[in-house]
């Protein structure tokens, strides 16, 4: 058989209605026999797959605004406080831009320490009008919005920890104060001070003199004890403690009392009350804390009821915390600089960090290092308890965060807010995410250690997900739980579940809908997190009969879930990598995009970064961009927001051109607010509000304005960049009777798409062996061919093809109006 000597064969009309594998590996281009082959595609740009089965030409996208500065990488990070209030962060060299729904918010602009090399190593999450943002080399911030223009950067502190491991050398750190609001006192006013009782005993001292064996008695329920500061000098108080006599009458302890404060003598307000305090031993010490920030020169300590029934109070010692804020930063001195960083003592970098500090009476206290004056010496607050004396502190430790190893994750789990650093996690007590102080409660703070299982490798990322706190690695993902079903995570009550998945690249993980998601270590391939039957994880290549577009290196995710599920994925290469992913469905297909424009050394613009937010009052979620152009020969990064594309709307509503803006007003013959397109080659949609819509290509924008041609005028008119939409099938394969078509000699005679809302003016079909693009042709309903009329229906576009093809075609979209194909049925004749 040779040349054209075919003999005549029935003619086959395979249709492929669905598209929802997208864009497959050219390796699998060859496999006619697995299912996903007539549901794929060798190319799919700037289509979307649909989880309906059709293909549809993306939405265009929105100019919001120029970065700050466009000549630094910039990138974007979403704030959504709810669903109606959302937020697009700018976070660039030293500063972050707030926008929202399209636009920037104001003037805001706040200030931050994060230079432009470090912006992309930044990890964060958020909780209602707060963000905590941190990096391995900065101290942790808390991003707070107080209102849509207000918006403050602080420090995040943290209280009590976290802690490195319990000192073990020699090294003792001895205090030059107690802390306490009252001095030792060796009489009712002295040294400093008055100390009074109900009962006006001139031994009322004995309870502030530091030593167990003198007590103070009152024969009188109820009764008071109180301290009034020298000079009418105001105190804040916020903790104090009550030690029993020693011996057989502990029946004289108090078990129901109040702590007030007064700034006159006369007038008190209530700061604590405790009652049912029972059962005390002797020589008991019983430590309490409350929440106060107000400062009063008098503190009274006044008992209603007592362990017994003898009428008499009886304690060894009452001592009260002279709160931080009210403290004189006193020295904290070091007998040697062993154990302190490493050897090398104290840094003028160790300001602000903090100690734990376990005291004579063997309660621990924290302090914070407010400045440094030497390698052994440094100024300290102390927060908890005043010390019981002044003896040299052997047992203490330094918080685990130094300036050279800070933060490297952040997530919340369980209430609790939760950091990683190195191979250990740290999470913050239930509902106190400053207050890191372990212990073994319940809502204690957590520590883990070596969270990374055997392998030494650094914690990348944190995660909530399915009841579980997920600790990706570079080695893979482990996962933390409380040990029984539905169990809280405590520190007496965990699981650490080692799982059989891939290593983790540092970039945020999403949840999308129905599944987890994250990148591999690799940047190569994107991961899909599965827990099974046992409650262990897997993970699978969600993109494997994809893998050629995540292999050009995967930046950051983004999940978007209206209108329709698709993750989002800046590449190395600039295109920008969709998954429309919908797994119960079996809808799992990749496409590529390449925005309008471009960009000098490659054939397209750069997306650089994306995120998603959700639209405003209940319109679809913003997929947002930062696009790097090449724009009147300088380089340029815009804010720009990929619109929905079009359905079910008025044409009008259409919006399908790239870093375009919109009109809307008088009549026009000029639009102008487009300096940001200056030198560009634009697209325009338009009407004069008379009649229809109408397209105009190729039009050049000049001092920021572009002109209708013919003295057109318009009152409505979008107008941006164009682009391309185009698709390019597998080789046909509808099998034979000795097997399969796969590498026979085909010839296309037509193609048959079924079209949905679709401007068929702009659609062209090509055979992949011949060079002609073929229009498809008006249908004769079509009113009026001058203005855009939308086409739902059947066409048939013939196809000039050879023998020598595989039965291949091209589609391409070329309009800035709306196309959607549901299926595509080529009518062609094979060889046997």
């Amino acid at each position: 058989m040779a040349g054209s000597d075919i003999p005549d064969k029935p003619v086959l009309y395979p249709q492929q209605d669905s598209f929802v594998r997208g864009e497959i590996s050219p390796r699998l281009h060859a496999r006619a026999s697995l299912d996903l082959y007539r549901t794929a595609l060798s190319k799919c740009e700037n289509f979307l797959t649909l989880p309906h089965g059709g293909l549809r030409a993306r939405g265009g996208t929105y100019f919001a605004g120029e970065v700050k500065t466009s000549s630094r990488e910039t990138r974007l990070i979403p704030f959504i406080f709810s669903a109606e209030q959302a937020y697009a962060l700018e976070v660039g060299h030293l500063y972050i831009r707030v926008y929202a729904y399209g636009s920037r918010v104001g003037t805001v602009e706040v200030v931050t320490p994060w230079v432009e090399a470090d912006i992309w190593q930044l990890q964060f999450i958020q909780s209602a009008d707060q963000m905590w943002i941190v990096h391995s080399d900065y101290a942790p911030q808390i991003l707070t919005r107080e209102d849509a223009t207000t918006w403050t950067l602080t420090e995040s502190i943290f209280n009590d920890g976290p802690y490195l491991a319990l000192n073990i050398t020699a090294t003792t750190l001895t205090p030059a104060d107690r802390a306490s609001l009252t001095p030792l006192m060796t009489t009712n006013t002295a040294p400093s001070g008055t100390a009074s009782s109900s009962n006006a005993s001139a031994n009322a001292f004995q309870v502030f003199d530091g030593d167990p064996g003198t007590d103070l008695q009152i024969v009188a329920v109820p009764g008071w004890i109180q301290y009034r500061q020298a000079g009418a000098a105001q105190v804040v108080v916020d903790s104090y403690w009550i030690t029993a006599v020693d011996g057989t009458i502990v029946n004289r302890t108090p078990t129901s009392w109040k702590v007030e404060g007064s700034n006159n003598g006369a007038t008190w307000t209530t700061l604590d009350t405790r009652k049912g305090e029972s059962g005390w031993y002797g020589g008991e010490t019983r430590f309490y804390e409350f929440e106060n920030k107000v400062a009063f020169e008098y503190h009274r300590f006044s008992y209603t009821g007592l362990d017994g029934s003898v009428g008499t109070f009886q304690v060894a010692e009452l001592g009260f915390n002279k709160a931080a804020v009210s403290q004189t930063a006193f020295n904290l001195t070091a007998s040697s600089i062993t154990g302190i960083n490493d050897g090398a003592g104290f840094q003028t970098t160790d300001v602000g960090r903090t100690i734990r500090l376990l005291g004579s009476d063997g309660e621990w206290r924290w302090a914070r290092i407010i400045s440094r004056t030497s390698t052994t010496v440094v100024t300290i607050t102390l927060n908890g308890h005043a010390l019981p004396d002044l003896s040299p502190i052997i047992n203490w430790r330094m918080s685990a965060f130094t300036p050279d190893e800070q933060v490297e994750s952040v997530a919340f789990f369980e209430e609790r807010l939760a950091y990683s650093k190195r191979f250990s996690v740290y999470a913050s007590k239930t509902g106190a995410f400053d207050d890191f102080s372990a212990g073994e409660k319940d809502d204690d703070a957590l520590v883990f250690e070596n969270a990374g299982g055997g392998q030494a490798n650094d914690i990348v990322w944190l995660a909530d997900a399915d009841g579980f706190l997920l600790i990706a690695t570079s080695g893979g993902v482990r996962a933390l739980s409380g040990s029984g079903l539905d169990e809280a995570l405590t520190p007496t009550s965990f699981k650490n579940r080692r799982s059989r998945t891939h290593g983790c690249a540092k970039i945020r993980p999403i949840d999308a809908g129905q599944s987890f998601m994250y990148v591999t270590r690799s940047r190569r391939s994107i991961a899909e997190l599965v827990q099974n039957a046992s409650g262990r994880f897997t993970s699978d290549d969600i993109g494997q009969i994809s893998e050629h577009i995540p292999k050009k290196g995967v930046i950051e995710i983004a999940y978007q879930d209206d209108p329709d599920p698709i993750v989002w994925f800046p590449l190395d290469n600039g295109e920008l990598g969709g998954y429309t992913h919908q797994p119960s469905q079996e809808v799992r297909g990749m496409h590529r995009h390449r925005v309008g424009g471009a960009f000098t050394g490659a054939d397209w613009p750069i997306v650089e970064s994306c995120i998603v937010t959700p639209g405003q009052d209940g319109m679809p979620n913003d997929v947002w961009m930062i696009v790097k152009r090449t724009i009147g020969g300088s380089t340029k990064r815009y804010i720009e927001v990929m619109q929905p594309a079009f359905e079910y709307a008025d044409i009008g509503d259409c919006f399908q051109v790239d870093c375009g803006l919109s009109y809307s007003g008088a009549s026009t013959n000029s639009i102008s607010g487009l300096s940001h397109l200056n030198g560009q080659s634009v697209d325009i949609l338009y009407t004069s509000g008379i009649a229809g819509w109408v397209v105009v290509k190729g039009r050049t924008v000049s001092g920021g304005a572009v002109t209708l041609p013919g003295g057109a005028l318009c009152n409505a008119a979008h107008v941006g960049l164009p682009f391309t939409s185009s698709a390019e099938t597998l080789e046909l394969d509808v099998g034979a009777k000795d097997g399969s078509l796969n590498g026979r000699r085909k010839k296309i005679s037509a193609v048959l798409l079924s079209l949905f809302e679709t401007d068929i003016t702009g659609l062209e079909i090509q055979s992949m062996q011949r060079g002609a693009w073929e229009t498809v042709d008006i249908p004769t309903t079509l009113p009026d061919p001058d203005y855009v009329e939308l086409f739902t229906g059947n066409v048939k576009v013939p196809i000039d093809d050879s023998w020598e093809g595989m039965a291949k075609v091209r589609i391409r979209f070329t309009n800035p109006t709306p196309c959607t194909i549901r299926a595509a049925t080529p009518i062609f004749d094979s060889e046997d």
